[in-house]
């Protein structure tokens, strides 16, 4: 699919009707892919394009992520003046959650899980979050890390109580029943906008996509297949959006 002018693409967004709720992912969307997601940082300009766009009169900005508070926060610097959604929305507001005993005991499990796959594939390692778990392969080989995650996928999938998100290499498992599809449906229900907009890079963005209605806009964030009509190469040009989309008139 060819890329969309971001220029272009602001400019049309701003005729649309308001208010406006705009949701965006950080992660390949507001932040580039890093070698490690301790390593990944906000593009230039993103947190201020951020929050000019939310002070406009009408406009309602949503963080929805994977990542857990404490990242959107510490991280990442996400302000407050945000609605921020952590944990593929299972983390709400500005308070990091923790698991219950019940939840901690199927994390252990799942962490058991993983660590069997990881002793398989050089390059594999965990990462720990509040609500779960995610298997990271971008340092390995390609070809074994694929059918390592499906396998891991069938796996986890199978086991009550997990919830699995697959994104850009990686796989995460979370012990609550929640998705980015199901928190901006939350969003969109509780704060009623005439016009969601959803900007994201991943599987789990295209659901987001799938459930927003014919009026909505939906925005894919790099390559790959996409059900979005609407294309930006990097986060570099998510920036350019939403920095035009800030100072329209």
């Amino acid at each position: 699919m060819p890329e969309t002018d971001p220029v272009e693409l602001a400019r049309w967004v701003n005729d649309r009707p308001r208010p406006w709720l705009i949701g965006v992912d950080v992660d390949g969307t507001l932040s580039p892919i890093a070698p490690r997601p301790d390593e990944a940082r906000l593009a230039d300009g993103a947190r201020e394009a951020l929050e000019d766009l939310a002070a406009r009169v009408g406009v309602m900005v949503a963080i929805v992520s994977g990542r857990a508070l404490a990242e959107l926060h510490g991280q990442f610097g996400i302000p407050d003046t945000l609605i921020i959604n952590g944990s593929h929305g299972a983390e709400v507001g500005t308070e990091v959650d923790h698991p219950t005993p019940e939840e901690q005991t199927l994390l252990e499990s799942a962490r058991k899980t993983m660590q069997e796959a990881v002793d398989e594939l050089p390059g594999a390692w965990i990462e720990h979050k509040p609500l779960g778990l995610a298997f990271h392969v971008r340092q390995a080989d390609p070809q074994q890390a694929e059918a390592a995650i499906a396998q891991l996928e069938a796996t986890l999938r199978s086991t009550a109580g997990l919830t699995v998100h697959h994104g850009r290499k990686v796989l995460e498992a979370t012990v609550r029943p929640m998705t980015k599809a199901a928190a901006f449906d939350q969003l969109r229900r509780r704060l009623e906008p005439i016009t969601s907009v959803f900007i994201g890079d991943d599987a789990n963005d295209e659901l987001v996509f799938q459930s927003l209605d014919g009026d909505d806009v939906a925005i894919k964030v790099g390559p790959g297949p996409t059900s979005a009509p609407n294309v930006l190469a990097s986060p570099d040009e998510v920036v350019r959006f939403l920095r035009t989309l800030a100072d329209s008139e």
